[in-house]
């Protein structure tokens, strides 16, 4: 009974309607499609901002690793430099220590730099988001009000040449 009655409904319905009926649900669908690429663009963002602390985090690991190694070397070199018998201010100890010194300054400023660089390109990445969130949402919503503008517009156009024929006939 209830498909009778709907169909009794949908016979009754003029095109006109029709077209606004179909407009509306068109609309609604393009903003539940705003919503959901909004929804996915958050969760990506969100993936970007921990991907980037990570990497972070992973720099500054690195860089007390490449510390606690050159103090390793440096008190390597005082051990066996207290047991060989040189003197304390033997030029090629000092020397041994300054290049180990040297060389964890270097690689310290390459860490910080690839950090920086890692950094840079998520930060990119979350502008790069941002920009194509906002261009999503401003294309949903056009093509939803563009919808409702040609289904309302359709309508008038429908309703006003029905009655034009019915007047005439």
């Amino acid at each position: 009974m209830g498909a009778s009655v709907a169909m009794m409904a949908l016979k009754a319905t003029t095109s006109s309607q029709l077209m606004l009926v179909s407009a509306g649900i068109s609309a609604v669908g393009s903003i539940a499609q705003v919503r959901s690429a909004q929804a996915a663009a958050n969760r990506e963002a969100y993936r970007i901002e921990t991907e980037s602390k990570m990497a972070t985090l992973a720099a500054l690991q690195e860089e007390t690793s490449r510390n606690i190694l050159a103090k390793k070397e440096i008190a390597n070199n005082l051990a066996y430099q207290s047991i060989a018998g040189y003197a304390d201010s033997s030029m090629s100890f000092l020397n041994i220590n300054k290049q180990v010194e040297s060389a964890r300054v270097k690689d310290i400023a390459d860490i910080r730099l690839m950090g920086k660089s890692v950094t840079n390109k998520y930060q990119s990445m979350l502008y790069e988001n941002k920009f194509e969130k906002d261009d999503m949402t401003f294309g949903g919503y056009s093509e939803a009000l563009s919808g409702l503008v040609n289904g309302y517009a359709n309508s008038k156009f429908y309703s006003t040449n029905s009655s034009t024929k019915k007047t005439t006939s």
